[in-house]
């Protein structure tokens, strides 16, 4: 989903092995996930699929939640934050790292899945792959967007940071720093 310029990345998909693409177009994205994975949903139901594999989040806007939504629509499960997927005899068993180890997943498909960004990395597509992507079809959708639930007021940058401070050097500047970090910086 997305502008005209999203074609470019559709391209790129079916040269590396997709067989077909939707391009939902649409040239406003709103800042509502929801409304996203509402419009995602709609065009997926009729459809019959094993997996749904969304990235974890995006980098625009960081909201992490278009992937899980989707798949709640669906009412299907969902795995996040995978790092490794096996899927066969109907059912995708993913990895999750967590800190100090992993966890082990098993869903039953169909099932949505958002991966971590080690999940895979995708190789370069030859000029043969480039040149048979363009035979292939991508249905172009005009779609309308459900009614955004959030409206962004405005966008701020945080304060430019004080400048840095040089209290001298070796331990002759420790007694000074302490006493900055005690009345100025108030932190011990």
């Amino acid at each position: 989903m997305g502008p005209e310029k999203t074609t470019q990345v559709i391209m790129k998909a079916l040269a590396l092995g997709a067989d077909r693409a939707v391009h939902l177009k649409s040239d406003k994205i709103p800042e509502d996930p929801g409304s996203i994975a509402r419009a995602l949903a709609n065009e997926l139901k009729g459809l019959e699929f094993d997996v749904l594999l969304f990235g974890k989040k995006g980098v625009d806007d960081d909201n992490q939640q278009v992937g899980q939504m989707v798949a709640e629509l669906l009412r299907i499960p969902c795995v996040t934050q995978i790092v490794k997927l096996d899927v066969s005899d109907g059912k995708g068993v993913a990895q999750r790292e967590v800190e100090g180890g992993s966890i082990t997943v098993e869903a039953t498909l169909p099932a949505a899945f958002t991966a971590e960004k080690d999940l895979t990395v995708p190789r370069y597509a030859s000029l043969r792959e480039l040149v048979a992507a363009r035979k292939k079809p991508i249905v172009v959708k005009d779609v309308q967007l459900p009614m955004s639930a959030i409206e962004i007021v405005s966008i701020q940058n945080p304060p430019p940071r004080p400048p840095g401070k040089i209290v001298g050097k070796g331990v002759d500047a420790v007694p000074t720093l302490v006493r900055l970090l005690h009345e100025e910086a108030k932190v011990i």
